[in-house]
């Protein structure tokens, strides 16, 4: 390479050109890789920068849109971006208003794009206003850490715009906190999702957050005995697994006793084989380790009636063979 103190450096454009704000050399240094990208890829082109965008990046990045949503999120808090309501050019602090009139709670669909942003003014009259300031004491305990000026205005969202009230609030704080989930704009999705599921009061949100604790540990102990470990489940697999814990309601008793079964005829954990019989036992009326219990014993009885009787057929060896043959053809 030449002399650097006798070079001339000339950019190769090529079809087009980025052009970043000068002040964002002062904050490479704070940001991460993936919020440079994001920063990139919004220079590059409107495309980015207009309707779905977020969208459009994490398409492009090959990431999850709320990735993107939080690099977006770290820009503005920093000054370096500003995020408008729609391609029309209406901010979301002047669509507030309009907004919370036409739609109760309850009624509209609350998205994380819908939060409104706040002036500091606004920030300082409704932080006063509503009693917040114990409320971000509070989440903060809650937390284990000192809120940003983005942190303050998701919260400030969540209690003005959402409605939300601080029972609601709290309950969202403590269950990212118990899933070491610090950032507010996770707590801003996840208050959007609870709320769009219909879950509007904090009784009912905790009862909904509650079940779904319980599901994430019947799903990692229904990992762990298939030896499955810390592998990522297949799509097939995450849904026949969701389909026994939410939709057929199975305890992990009930789980246990079907892969117990599967090892023994197969030598071998298989979710799949798995699968089957529990589709079996559901499709039988049998919920619980109970009924499961009670339905193979009546099998058993109705075995021994049909040797009694000379019968050359028996449905459970019939139903075993088809399972053996299904799990081998896969």
């Amino acid at each position: 390479m030449k002399k650097t103190d006798k070079i001339r450096i000339n950019i190769n454009y090529g079809t087009g050109a980025l052009a970043l704000p000068e002040n964002l050399i002062s904050l490479v240094d704070k940001a991460k890789k993936f919020d440079l990208k994001v920063l990139l890829m919004l220079s590059s082109s409107d495309r980015y920068r207009t309707g779905g965008a977020a969208l459009a990046l994490a398409g492009e990045l090959g990431c999850e849109q709320s990735d993107v949503e939080s690099a977006l999120a770290y820009w503005e808090s920093v000054g370096l971006i500003n995020v408008s309501q729609s391609a029309t050019g209406e901010s979301k602090t002047t669509s507030r208003k309009s907004k919370k009139t036409e739609k109760t709670v309850t009624e509209k669909r609350a998205k994380v794009h819908e939060l409104p942003q706040y002036t500091t003014a606004e920030l300082n009259g409704l932080l006063q206003k509503r009693g917040t300031v114990e409320l971000l004491d509070e989440c903060q305990n809650v937390l284990g850490k000192v809120f940003t000026a983005a942190d303050i205005k998701v919260l400030v969202g969540l209690s003005d715009y959402f409605g939300l009230d601080n029972d609601y609030i709290l309950v969202l704080m403590h269950y990212a906190a118990k899933n070491e989930q610090k950032s507010m704009r996770y707590i801003e999705r996840l208050a959007a999702s609870c709320l769009d599921d219909g879950f509007t009061d904090a009784k009912t949100l905790q009862s909904e957050l509650y079940a779904r604790e319980e599901r994430k540990e019947i799903e990692s102990r229904i990992k762990n005995i298939f030896g499955l470990g810390t592998r990522k489940l297949t799509s097939k697999e995450q849904n026949q697994i969701n389909t026994w814990i939410n939709e057929y309601k199975f305890g992990f008793d009930v789980i246990e006793m079907a892969y117990d079964i599967t090892v023994s005829a197969t030598s071998k954990p298989s979710i799949h084989y798995a699968n089957a019989i529990l589709d079996g036992w559901y499709k039988d009326g049998a919920r619980t380790a109970e009924d499961v219990n009670a339905l193979r014993e009546k099998r058993e009885q109705e075995r021994e009636t049909a040797d009694k009787e000379g019968s050359s057929f028996n449905v459970d060896e019939f139903f075993d063979a088809a399972l053996k043959r299904s799990y081998s053809e896969k």
